[in-house]
């Protein structure tokens, strides 16, 4: 029997490692670890600078023999060269380093980046930026109001300069102290990176993040409602090989009953490629993935319930409006969405939709926003780019279906 707590499920699926987040009973997030060819977001490399582009303020970085990553010069105003001097201008020939913040999907270079960012359990540690006094920001998933003013309190008293330190959800549930401590072990793998630059050879790698397991891990809220079961010996080993907190772990090791069939994760994997999206009401969404943007249609189908054709269209588009949020995190969906609903004459029932969208959408671990409704009544949303959509990595021919 599958108990009640949120759950990650760490296992094999379609011969490959995942991560599975199965939320009040249901999964709502399934993630691959990236295969070898695929390179990591968060890596360190020493790169070398091979051309500038003016005209879009961009230099091309050559971070992996013969591979080159895209670097904003707007986004990026202070480098880290390797021979530790402040440069006047970068130019074609600098080596500095860079790390990988978004990987390369199909004809788009990676996205290199020179604010390093580590991160713990606690706290995000982001150097390399331009000001230099210490900035902290707080997850706003952190809604305690008193909480929120006693982290600035502590914030004050902390002798950090030039980077930026993020609190995530998990801070809340931890004593100042430890999230202090793990600050300084992030500053300290920084430092110790740019005092091992100037040695190392073009195309090292100075930082490589855990393992695919260990960052899952770290990610789960320390709440208290929350497990990692895995039926991999090995992932277990590690985690409880790891020095820092996590959430309760289980090894599942019942070899008459698979994990994976378990939670029906095969399943779950088939209908989260499928193009029709069944609504209990009878009625269904349908998800068109374009190069340029995600499509989403709202239809009534098969909804019989006895209401007047209003009645019906709005209670469709709420229903519908739980499931988006639900597939866009589910697909991984992102970019520019669309979503034509359902259309109705109400403004105040349009209003309490975007107002019920926008409300499911802040559960999402990813950046998501509604950005406006058109003059043809359709609602555009934007979903942060953080990895390439679920039906692209499932394509690749070294995942196959067992």
């Amino acid at each position: 029997m599958v108990s009640a707590l949120n759950k990650l499920l760490l296992t094999r699926l379609r011969d490959r490692n995942a991560a599975v987040r199965v939320e009040e009973g249901r999964v709502r997030q399934i993630d691959f670890a990236p295969s070898q060819a695929e390179e990591e977001v968060g890596a360190v490399y020493v790169g070398k600078v091979r051309n500038i582009v003016k005209n879009i303020q961009a230099a091309f970085v050559e971070y992996r023999p013969g591979v080159n990553g895209f670097y904003s010069l707007a986004e990026n105003r202070r480098h880290l060269y390797t021979d530790g001097r402040e440069h006047s201008v970068l130019k074609a020939g600098d080596e500095i380093l860079v790390q990988v913040s978004r990987a390369a999907v199909k004809t788009k270079d990676a996205v290199l980046t020179s604010r390093i960012s580590l991160t713990g359990v606690y706290a995000v540690y982001i150097a390399g930026t331009e000001k230099k006094s210490a900035q902290l920001n707080i997850s706003k998933k952190i809604t305690d109001v008193s909480w929120r003013e006693a982290a600035e309190t502590w914030w004050e008293k902390q002798e950090l300069t030039d980077c930026e330190v993020i609190l995530r959800t998990n801070a809340a549930q931890a004593d100042f102290s430890l999230v202090e401590e793990e600050i300084r072990t992030l500053s300290e793998a920084f430092r110790k990176m740019l005092e091992h630059a100037p040695s190392r050879v073009l195309f090292s790698v100075l930082y490589r993040p855990e393992s695919f397991s260990l960052r899952e891990a770290k990610g789960i809220p320390q709440n208290g409602e929350w497990e990692i079961v895995s039926d991999q010996p090995e992932i277990m080993t590690e985690l409880k090989e790891y020095a820092g907190p996590l959430p309760k772990l289980r090894f599942y090791d019942d070899a008459s009953y698979s994990l994976s069939a378990l939670y029906s994760l095969e399943t779950e994997l088939e209908r989260a490629l499928k193009k029709t999206v069944w609504l209990k009401s009878g009625g269904y969404l349908v998800i068109e993935p374009t190069e340029a943007m995600t499509v989403i249609d709202v239809n009534t189908g098969k909804n019989t319930e006895k209401r007047t054709a209003e009645e019906t269209y709005f209670k469709t588009n709420l229903e519908a409006a739980a499931e988006i949020a639900v597939q866009l995190r589910l697909r991984n969906l992102s970019g520019i969405i669309i979503v034509d609903f359902i259309d109705m004459d109400s403004s105040d029932q349009k209003k309490t939709l975007l107002q019920t969208l926008r409300n499911y959408l802040q559960k999402d671990p990813v950046k998501t926003a509604v950005v406006d409704i058109t003059a043809l009544g359709l609602v555009e949303l934007t979903r942060k780019k953080i990895s390439r959509p679920l039906h692209e990595i499932i394509k690749e021919k070294e995942i196959p279906k067992l």
